[in-house]
């Protein structure tokens, strides 16, 4: 199973994700990818882009999930 901090932390090296560029990064079917968008954009991590329908970008609260992901994983390589 695909982790939430690792598909945001691919959203963040993208930028700008819609369902099927997620779906072929991850090999997973389109309708995996719109499913976990919509649950992380439920969660707060992502929010559509502008007016271009099915495309996504992090908010706040997603860029601060990936710091803090970061930082952990810094602190467990020490």
């Amino acid at each position: 199973m695909i982790g939430k901090v690792e598909v945001l932390k691919f959203i963040d090296g993208e930028e700008v994700v819609d369902p099927t560029k997620l779906a072929n990064n991850f090999d997973m079917s389109y309708d995996w990818a719109t499913l976990r968008l919509g649950r992380l954009h439920k969660a707060g991590y992502i929010e559509p882009l502008g007016i271009e329908r099915g495309k996504w970008v992090l908010t706040n609260k997603g860029v601060r999930q990936l710091e803090y992901s970061r930082r952990r994983e810094n602190d467990n390589r020490k």
